[in-house]
């Protein structure tokens, strides 16, 4: 009985002794497995900050703290999915911003160059004005060239005492004129009433100038000397004035209807302040000669910019 009993404690202690080395095998190799799954932990300094090789049970206690890690992780990730959101929206917001300024940007590249274009055609503008300016000065220039020769040529050949004599002779041959005019209609009217009212006694016309009048007709009216003279007030500029010779330069000519040897009384805001007559026309240019008359304003004619001047038909001297 004591040997059966023997042998069988020998068979149950031999069988322990296999299922312990099975089980350490098996643990062994759940251990190796464990171990080569978190390897990774020796490397990753949230879960090893260290750095310390560690064995299996710090290895597991090492572990327990990933949950917390991966909370963190978590709320990490989802912040970082919000601020993702956010970021994609103002990346939209700004691309939308992006699209405005280049539409303004291509309205403002249309505007830049319609607005180089009329720059172009206003310095083309300004250069042909300048062009007309440099002309306009070369025949004013002409014009004060010619104005001086004719003011030195009308120097030379008068002066104002004998423009003064002349207009005096001028005067007492009118008036004189007048005279014999009147004491010829007199006479004409008492021998057409002695010969019974015949308006042409002896075939001499009531007029000395005229032709002889038939039965019937009206009285000859007065007829002055002829003097050229306009018909229409005419507003001009003063080109250039020689108060020592009286010439005179004025913006009006042919154009206008100025004649050579008009008369016109010269006129400042409707004060006659001198008469003038022409001397010299061109287009639109026209020289004169002031005449010496008490109503003769120099001054006020070489201050004023432009004076009127209105048609005369009074004898003008030579």
């Amino acid at each position: 009985m004591n040997k059966k009993l023997n042998a069988f404690l020998r068979i149950l202690t031999i069988a322990a002794a296999l299922a312990a080395v099975a089980f350490a095998f098996l643990l062994k190799g759940k251990m190796d497995v464990a171990l080569t799954k978190t390897k990774w932990a020796q490397t990753d300094l949230e879960v090893n900050p260290t750095k310390v090789v560690q064995d299996y049970d710090a290895r597991m206690t090492s572990l327990s703290t990933l949950p917390v890690l991966l909370d963190a992780k978590r709320k990490s990730i989802t912040e970082l999915e919000l601020a993702k959101k956010d970021l994609q929206a103002d990346v939209a917001d700004k691309k939308t911003k992006i699209e405005g300024l280049t539409a303004t940007n291509a309205t403002l590249e249309g505007e830049r160059a319609e607005l180089t274009r009329k720059r172009d055609e206003l310095a083309a503008q300004l250069t042909d004005s300048n062009s007309k300016k440099d002309g306009a000065v070369a025949e004013l220039a002409t014009a004060k060239e010619e104005l001086v020769k004719a003011t030195e040529k009308a120097a030379g050949m008068f002066t104002k005492e004998q423009v003064a004599e002349s207009e005096t002779k001028a005067t007492k041959a009118e008036e004189k004129s007048e005279l014999i005019r009147a004491k010829y209609a007199a006479l004409h009217g008492k021998v057409s009433l002695a010969m019974d009212n015949n308006p042409a006694p002896f075939g001499f016309p009531r007029d000395p100038l005229g032709e002889a009048p038939k039965p019937g007709d009206a009285p000859v009216a007065n007829v002055a000397a002829a003097v050229e003279a306009a018909t229409d007030t005419i507003l001009t500029n003063i080109l250039a004035l020689d108060e020592k010779s009286g010439i005179v330069a004025f913006s009006v000519g042919e154009a206008n209807g100025i004649k050579e040897k008009a008369v016109f009384d010269v006129k400042i805001a409707g004060k006659r302040v001198g008469k003038v007559q022409i001397s010299s026309v061109k287009g639109a240019l026209s020289y004169g000669l002031l005449q010496p008359d008490k109503e003769l304003d120099l001054g006020a004619i070489s201050k004023a910019g432009a004076v009127s001047l209105s048609p005369s038909t009074k004898l003008a001297s030579n």
